[in-house]
């Protein structure tokens, strides 16, 4: 094959990648909002050409969500006043022909205010590993076996 060939080959199958790319969430931050509130998702390719819609889901219930912002790597949003509290997944709603439902591996809970608040608050956290002396038991003293207080 001629190297013209080649480079051909290769900058069509680009090409095609690229015109295919399908949006993918891997983050939302905070994952606890209230009724109302705002968040952001984070993913990739998640500009306007490839997301039209954004949504919660829970058990058959899709709520869209109005999208604020939007980029390539992320989505600003808002919940409804009305969305019931508990926890959903992200799903978006590919654009251009053949769009499609995509639920994504992203969750989020919608709480109460006082609970986002204390959520945001508190913030990440890391958990130290500690090395700990194993506890050892003591034998049962042969003797106290069957007597009984009085």
């Amino acid at each position: 094959m001629t190297r013209a060939c080649r480079l051909t080959i290769l900058f069509l199958s680009l090409a095609c990648v690229l015109a295919y790319a399908v949006p993918r969430l891997t983050s939302v931050e905070p994952d606890a909002v209230a009724p109302g509130g705002a968040a952001v998702a984070m993913g990739m390719d998640l500009g306007k050409g490839s997301v039209a819609k954004l949504y919660l889901t829970a058990g058959g219930k899709d709520i869209q969500l109005k999208i604020t912002e939007q980029s390539a790597e992320s989505i600003k949003f808002e919940l409804p006043e009305s969305t019931a509290m508990k926890r959903y997944r992200l799903m978006v709603l590919t654009a251009g022909p053949g769009a499609a439902y995509m639920e994504q591996p992203v969750a989020m809970e919608v709480v109460d205010a006082a609970t986002a608040k204390q959520r945001a608050e508190e913030g990440e956290f890391e958990l130290e590993i500690i090395d700990a002396e194993p506890v050892e038991e003591e034998e049962p003293d042969p003797k106290a076996k069957g007597k009984r207080k009085k």
